[in-house]
C-alpha cells in the first residue's frame, strides 16, 4: 500500500469534532495523538500544540513531523469553513543546544513556506535540558495562504514517501540475510 496522506480523527477512528484530540495514523497504524485543540468561542481560532508521538513507534525513525503540521492546517481548513486563524506552539524535548536550534529553525521556515507570520522562537522556560525551544506562528485563511499550504503539503507529503521508500530499502538486506540464515539451517544446518 502506498501512502497518500496522514488519516486524522476523533476518539476511536470517529469524525473528528473541534476541541477533542487529534488521532493521527498513517495507513492503519497508529502514530500519536495532537493535544485537544483549543477553539475560540466563535469558532474562528484554533490553536495547536503538542504532539504525543505513540509508545510504539519506539526509536524508528518515521520523520513525519513537517508533514503532521500542514496535514493538521490543510484539515482543519478544508473541514471547518469558520476558522479562520491556527496558531501553533511547538516544543519538542531535544538533548543538545545545536540540534535543537535546527529544529527550531526547520519549524519557522516549514510555518512560513505556508504563509504563517508572527512567528518567534524563544527558549523553553521550563526545561530541564539546555537547547529547547518553543515555537509560535500564526496562519491566517487566505487564497494566498491556502495556496502556499497546499504546494507545502504536496512537498511534505512527497519527501514523507521518499524517506518510507529509502527505509523500506534499507531493510531488504537485513530481510534478505535473515531468509537466506533460515535456509541455512533449515537446509545444512541439521547435519
Amino acid at each position: 500500500m502506498i501512502f497518500e496522506k496522514l488519516h486524522l480523527a476523533g476518539p476511536d477512528l470517529s469524525n473528528y469534532e473541534l476541541g477533542e484530540p487529534v488521532f493521527v495514523y498513517d495507513r492503519g497504524r497508529f502514530l500519536g495523538s495532537l493535544d485537544p485543540i483549543e477553539v475560540s468561542a466563535d469558532r474562528s481560532d484554533v490553536h495547536i500544540s503538542r504532539f504525543l508521538a505513540s509508545p510504539s513507534l519506539g526509536s524508528e525513525q518515521r520523520n513525519f513531523g513537517p508533514l503532521l503540521l500542514v496535514e493538521v492546517t490543510m484539515f482543519l481548513a478544508q473541514r471547518f469553513p469558520s476558522i479562520q486563524t491556527v496558531c501553533f506552539t511547538l516544543t519538542r524535548e531535544i538533548e543538545m543546544y545545536g540540534e535543537g536550534m535546527m529544529v527550531a529553525a526547520a519549524r519557522s521556515d516549514l510555518l512560513r513556506s505556508i504563509g504563517a507570520t508572527d512567528i518567534h522562537v524563544r527558549p523553553k522556560p521550563d526545561s530541564s535540558k539546555p537547547g529547547n525551544f518553543v515555537l509560535q506562528g500564526v496562519w491566517l485563511y487566505t487564497e494566498d495562504n491556502l495556496g502556499a499550504l497546499r504546494a507545502a503539503l504536496t512537498t511534505q507529503r512527497a519527501l514523507y514517501r521518499e524517506h518510507l521508500g529509502r527505509i523500506r530499502a534499507d531493510k531488504r538486506p537485513v530481510q534478505l540475510l535473515r531468509r537466506l540464515k533460515q535456509w541455512w539451517w533449515a537446509h545444512d544446518g541439521h547435519r
